[in-house]
């Protein structure tokens, strides 16, 4: 099934990419992706879901849009 996944801030830097669509098999979760291409799950980060705040173990839908954000603070 065909997603989008997207990477903002230093997760893009460090991935080597901002934006990729993926096919992926039925079942895969953000979790998954994250583990795919090395991303620490215990960074502080945004897991969006098509525009939504969710956990890592969301199971995916085709068509689905992720975007991971690291958190960012300033004054």
């Amino acid at each position: 099934m065909q997603i989008t996944f997207r990477l903002t801030g230093g997760l893009a830097h460090k991935a080597g990419f901002s934006h990729k669509e993926l096919d992926v098999p039925p079942g895969t979760t953000i979790a998954d992706l994250m583990a795919g291409f090395a991303i620490d799950q215990a960074l502080p980060m945004v897991i969006a879901r098509n525009g939504w705040a969710v956990d890592a173990d969301e199971r995916l839908e085709p068509g689905d849009r992720v975007m991971l954000s690291p958190v960012f603070s300033g004054g």
